[in-house]
């Protein structure tokens, strides 16, 4: 794969995995638990889904928090 594939593609997929994550809050059950608290297992990826998307960066990854 070409470099602006990959790049594009990863764009897409983030995009993606926000609207799921921005979707469990708009409902009211996205609650960052910790592994040992009661949730289903969809609780626990789209919870651990959105910790790697609001606390985890990496470089360039485009975050202006990061200071990319």
């Amino acid at each position: 794969m070409a470099p602006d594939y990959d790049a594009e593609y990863e764009r897409r997929i983030e995009r993606h995995a926000n609207r799921v994550v921005d979707a469990a809050f708009d409902e009211g059950w996205l609650t960052f638990l910790t592994e040992d608290e009661p949730q289903t297992s969809l609780q626990r990826a789209i919870n651990e889904l959105a910790g790697n998307l609001r606390f985890k960066h990496f470089d360039g990854d485009g975050c202006l928090e990061h200071g990319e």
